[in-house]
Order: C-alpha cells, then sequence, then structure tokens
C-alpha cells in the first residue's frame, strides 16, 4: 500500500512538473527557449523509478493535461518530449550503453517528427519545408533586387542563387536527419546531465577524442565522388537526391571525425581546456579542412603518428 501511495504522490509531481514546463514554454517564449529541452525530464525521472507500465500511463497523463494547458495543438508536442523521456529513461534503466540511448533516442524523435510532417501535409495542409524555401526564395529576391540597385552584381548572380537554393532543396533530407540526431543529442545529454546531478547512475560516451569512423566511409565516399563526377545527375531525380544527400551527411561525419582528431592531439600535448575550446570553434570555421583532416584520419590513421612522436 505504501509502494502505490509514492508511485501515485510521485507520479502527481512528475505530472506537475511536465505541465509546468510546457506552460513556461508555450506562454514565456525567453524562458521556453531553455526549458523546451528539460521537459522529457519528469518522465525520465519516473521511468527511473517505477516500471513501463506506470511511466506510459504518466504519459497518457500528460497528455490530457497539455490539452488543458495549450489546447489540442499541444497535444502532439506534448507526445513527442513524452514519448522521448520515455525512451532515454526505459534504455537508462535497462543498463544500455549512452549510444544506444543515443541512437534509439534520434530514431524517436525522427519517426516521430516526420509522423508530424505527414500529418501537417495532409490533414492541415501545411508544408513546412515548403513555406520555409517560399520566404528564403523572397528574401532572397529582395536581396537581389537591392544589390542591382547598388550595382557591382555579377551578371550570373541570380542563376547562382537560385541554383544554391535548388541544392539545399534537394539536400532536405540529410539536413533533416542531422539537425534531428543534433537536436537528440543536447536533448539526451543535459537531461541526463541532470539526472546524474541528482545522484542517478547514467552511462557515459567513450571520451570525444576516441572517435574512430571505419575505413570503409572514405571507400563510400569515394564511390559517391565518383559517382557525382562521371554519372550525368538531373536536379530532382532520384539519382541526384540520393548523391546529395549522401555526400551531405559524410561531409558531417567527416568534420566530427576532424574535430575529434583536434581533441585527440591536444590531449597528447596536454594542453589547457581552452585552447581545445578555441581550437574546436577555429575548425567550426574552418570546416573544409577539418573535413579533409577527418577524411584522412579515417583512412590512413593520423592520430597514430601523433602518438608514435610523442613516444620519440
Amino acid at each position: 500500500m505504501q509502494d502505490n501511495v509514492r508511485k501515485i504522490t510521485y507520479g502527481a509531481m512528475m505530472l506537475a512538473l511536465f505541465a509546468i514546463l510546457l506552460a513556461v514554454t508555450l506562454y514565456a517564449p525567453l524562458i521556453g527557449n531553455v526549458t523546451m529541452f528539460f521537459i522529457p525530464l519528469p518522465i525520465i525521472l519516473y521511468r527511473l523509478s517505477y516500471d513501463r507500465m506506470s511511466s506510459l500511463l504518466v504519459i497518457a497523463m500528460g497528455l490530457m493535461l497539455s490539452l488543458l494547458v495549450g489546447g489540442i495543438l499541444l497535444v502532439p508536442f506534448a507526445f513527442i518530449y513524452g514519448l522521448l523521456g520515455f525512451v532515454i529513461g526505459d534504455t537508462v534503466k535497462t543498463g544500455k550503453t549512452k549510444l544506444y540511448t543515443f541512437m534509439a533516442t534520434g530514431l524517436t524523435l525522427l519517426v516521430t517528427m516526420m509522423v508530424m510532417y505527414v500529418v501537417a501535409v495532409f490533414v492541415f495542409s501545411f508544408n513546412a519545408i515548403e513555406e520555409l524555401f517560399k520566404s528564403v526564395q523572397e528574401m532572397q529576391g529582395q536581396v537581389s533586387a537591392m544589390m542591382h540597385k547598388m550595382g557591382g552584381v555579377p551578371d550570373n548572380y541570380d542563376e547562382l542563387m537560385a541554383s544554391q537554393i535548388t541544392y539545399y532543396q534537394n539536400a532536405v533530407p540529410s539536413l533533416f536527419i542531422i539537425s534531428v540526431f543534433v537536436l537528440a543529442f543536447i536533448y539526451m545529454a543535459l537531461n541526463l546531465e541532470v539526472v546524474r546531478r541528482l545522484g542517478r547512475k547514467v552511462p557515459k560516451f567513450p571520451p570525444f577524442r576516441e572517435m574512430k569512423l571505419p575505413m570503409m566511409t572514405v571507400f563510400l565516399y569515394g564511390i559517391v565522388l565518383l559517382m557525382s563526377l562521371f554519372v550525368k545527375m538531373e536536379p530532382g531525380t532520384n539519382f541526384y537526391l540520393l548523391v546529395i544527400n549522401a555526400t551531405m551527411i559524410l561531409r558531417f561525419l567527416f568534420l566530427l571525425q576532424g574535430i575529434s582528431l583536434i581533441h585527440h592531439y591536444m590531449y597528447e600535448m596536454k594542453l589547457p581546456k581552452v585552447v581545445t575550446v578555441i581550437a574546436t570553434i577555429f575548425a567550426l570555421m574552418l570546416s573544409p579542412i577539418t573535413t579533409i583532416l577527418g577524411i584522412l584520419d579515417s583512412g590512413v590513421n593520423i592520430r597514430a603518428w601523433i602518438g608514435r612522436n610523442k613516444t620519440k
């Protein structure tokens, strides 16, 4: 009886915190930009303490509360946050690795966001991606008109800008996937840090400096580049979309690999962390060079040479 009372009391507390975080995020935009990242936290804490069925019941009650807090339009967002909290809490509770937790969180967020996009298109006739690129094209038209008035604009400026917009339109799938997994990492990292500070045991990633992509990614990237060079690609075709999005994702992975190499070098040289932070900022600013470093490190293993030079 006492266990049931504790379970119900703790569930009520977590529901109240869930509703407060939703309300602050919805009605206080400035503070809400911060609180939105911690909405899954009450569900994570409850799942770490109690069983799955009780956690799912708390999520269901949270959806009902979200209906009262913000109306029907808030329910899908409450569902996503509740599901994220459940997945993170469940994987930690069952002793999964942090990489497993990250992948599960990313895939959950990816699937739910895709479902929301499809529902918005077919039910509400609202295509967020089309609206975004319409705004971009309108803004580009205004900038172009202003630059033409000022003079000194290249003859093919409009064509270059149009081709650039078309390129990013075709790269939407990869940009969407990368953005979702980056967002999932932020949600997971922030909430698990709070959970750790509350005295709970959470899994840890290996140090970022130890990140190592398999050599197969270099061969795959080479194949994609050769296909783009020797095979004629028409914008809008499935083959064009495949090459563009594969290139975007692989370059992002090699960028991370390059930053990891820089972190490894800084660690081996025993340099202060502030130097590592500054080097990371410059690495992002010089992303093409950092990407090349990542490709070389994946294929040639540059960090092995760093270790060898240190021992001599």
